[in-house]
């Protein structure tokens, strides 16, 4: 890794903290949202048979799924006039900044696997500018069509590998998306 690349995860991280404490100190500045400690969430309102907590660091909250075997990083839940919504922040690059008028295609199944997995079918993506702080709000409502679709497609993947077959290249991959594919080498090799 770069040091210019470890600067850009370092303020990416940085500025989601920021955020997170922003949004927290909202309910004593007098607006009607507060921040909700995610595991607490998961224990109250019955989820621990199907998640576990497995970390918690400042507002961000890793969690396991034992049904669909996922990992994630919750960056937050928040309860805004009495209705639970997924917080999820996005710092990005001003020319993806600038032409965003809605959630970005490749965010979507991200808070539609969030949804599944919490239960809140609202989802909020803020969108910050890394080089002037500008942000950027979207709503992602995440209907009971979309979780079957994920769920679909995680079945799929665990029946590939269940097999020990390599699963097919997607008609849409892109060298990005291979660049992180476990099967990268032997996709190629067939």
């Amino acid at each position: 890794a770069s040091s210019e690349l470890v600067g850009i995860c370092e303020s990416g991280t940085d500025r989601h903290i920021r955020i997170q404490n922003a949004v927290e100190q909202m309910k004593e500045n007098g607006v009607d949202c507060e921040y909700v400690d995610v595991g607490e969430y998961v224990h109250t309102h019955g989820l621990d048979d199907k998640l576990d907590v497995v970390k918690q660091s400042g507002n961000e909250t890793k969690l396991y799924n034992k049904e669909f075997n996922i990992s994630f990083l919750c960056d937050g839940i928040i309860k805004y006039k009495g209705t639970y919504y997924i917080l999820e922040i996005k710092t990005e690059t001003s020319s993806k900044f600038w032409d965003q008028k809605d959630v970005m295609q490749e965010h979507k199944l991200q808070g539609t696997a969030y949804s599944l997995n919490l239960d809140i079918d609202n989802v909020v993506f803020l969108y910050e500018n890394r080089d002037n702080c500008m942000k950027k709000v979207f709503m992602l409502n995440v209907t009971s069509d979309m979780k079957q679709d994920l769920v679909g497609k995680i079945t799929e993947c665990d029946d590939y590998v269940k097999k020990m077959i390599c699963p097919p290249k997607p008609e849409d991959a892109t060298k990005k998306m291979c660049a992180y594919c476990n099967y990268a080498n032997r996709c190629k090799g067939e």
